[in-house]
């Protein structure tokens, strides 16, 4: 009984110091190299730690190229260090080995629920993407025609790379938006880019002959695609404002839908009256809508004086207002959005036909449109090239801003 009694205290000691030490150690603040087991191999992205504002809490941020952002500060639950994806969804869980190194899982959920893990691993001290590397034999810089297919489902894209020494930076655009912000290196006649910010979870690893690249995406916990591409410096998509149009009969948007708080808002709202206006279909869960919202919340407050009305319609994963709400009123806040934002349902065909019964197909998210001073519909843009796509996008603000204020000189 007294050997008993003497091997929990030890137990319940030992657990205690184990505790306690966890909880005293801290992760190296600076640089960070991190990898995600994923199917395709190792997954690599970067890290930056900095002191978050309050006690024991830290402010993580994800680097993918020139990307660095965080969405929430990071914190200890129990032994365990999580960084936070609130908007999508998802955490990292680790556990310190020591200051410098850290192990644990990517974890995903949705509506709160978990729906899959993978391992993941960071140590402390490099700011390298792609590890044991040979010298480059190839140069990928350019414009890319690519085709990306699964089965028998092919998707025409367009890939844009910038390639200094062995490393690379940058995207694929599709008409449903991009693949942000790209980053990896060349390793003899390989191209490796991976992503990584927790949503989209992508690794591509192709090989390089000539002006030709193949090899395979892997996404998200299994998906996994084949990749062509010929370097083209005239490869361009379909015009992603004929995609998307209205039926015959039809001109303008009409809905009534909830903000988060009650309010009910309609485009006939005499806030909307004589006033441009843009509505963009999106979600908060969606990448490519925080990119664009990240656009429009400040080119809103620029511009509602002149006579700018935003109006963002999302679509959640859950029909509860209790639970879709807090999601997307965390959205606007993150984000900085001043504008409204509206509940439109679930994010499938049928709620979006319901919602907008006046358009001839949805292609995806975000999907934007541009309404004159007297309510009619003079523009739809699907998708949307964020600004890991470079000169797309900036070549999409320049003709966004000049399309708006044109259509602020009309009477």
């Amino acid at each position: 009984m007294k050997k008993r009694y003497l091997f929990w205290v030890m137990i319940t000691l030992f657990l205690a110091t184990h505790g306690l030490a966890q909880s005293n150690k801290k992760p190296q603040m600076g640089p960070w190299r991190a990898e995600l087991s994923s199917q395709g191999g190792g997954l690599p992205f970067n890290l930056h730690v900095a002191p978050g504002k309050k006690k024991n809490t830290f402010l993580i941020k994800v680097i993918n190229g020139s990307e660095s952002f965080h969405l929430g500060e990071s914190f200890f639950r129990g032994d365990s260090l999580v960084i936070p994806f609130d908007l999508y969804d998802s955490e990292l869980v680790a556990y310190l080995e020591s200051p410098q190194k850290m192990s644990g899982f990517w974890i995903k959920k949705r509506n709160g629920k978990f729906v899959n893990k993978l391992p993941f691993q960071a140590k402390f001290g490099s700011k390298e993407r792609f590890t044991q590397l040979k010298a480059p034999t190839v140069n990928i810089s350019g414009t890319w025609n690519v085709d990306i297919s699964v089965d028998d489902k092919h998707t025409p894209s367009v890939g844009v790379f910038k390639q200094v020494g062995n490393k690379v930076t940058g995207s694929i655009l599709q008409t449903s938006g991009d693949y942000r912000f790209l980053q990896g290196n060349v390793s003899g006649d390989s191209l490796l880019v991976s992503y990584f910010d927790g949503s989209f979870v992508l690794l591509f690893k192709t090989k390089v002959i000539g002006k030709e690249i193949t090899g395979t995406l892997f996404s998200g916990f299994a998906t996994k695609k084949d990749v062509k591409g010929t370097l083209d410096p005239k490869a361009s998509l379909p015009d992603l404002k004929k995609l998307t149009f209205l039926k015959p009969g039809y001109d303008r948007l009409n809905f009534s839908l909830p903000t988060p708080k009650g309010e009910t808002i309609s485009l006939q709202d005499e806030r909307f009256k004589n006033k441009v206006v843009i509505v963009e279909i999106m979600g908060s869960w969606c990448p490519n809508c925080i990119d664009e919202a990240r656009f429009l919340a400040p080119f809103y407050t620029k511009n509602k004086a002149k006579g700018v009305e935003v109006i963002g319609v999302s679509f959640e994963y859950s029909p509860d207002m209790a639970v879709s709400g807090p999601k997307i009123e965390n959205f606007k806040k993150k984000i900085g959005i001043d504008y409204p934002l509206v509940f439109g349902g679930v994010p499938n065909d049928e709620t979006i036909a319901q919602v907008f019964p006046m358009l001839n197909k949805f292609y995806g998210y975000p999907t934007t449109f541009v309404i004159d001073k007297k309510g009619k519909v003079r523009e739809i843009h699907t998708g949307f090239s964020g600004p890991g796509t470079g000169l797309y996008y900036t070549d999409w603000v320049q003709e966004f801003e000049k399309t708006i204020q044109n259509l602020l000189k009309e009477k």
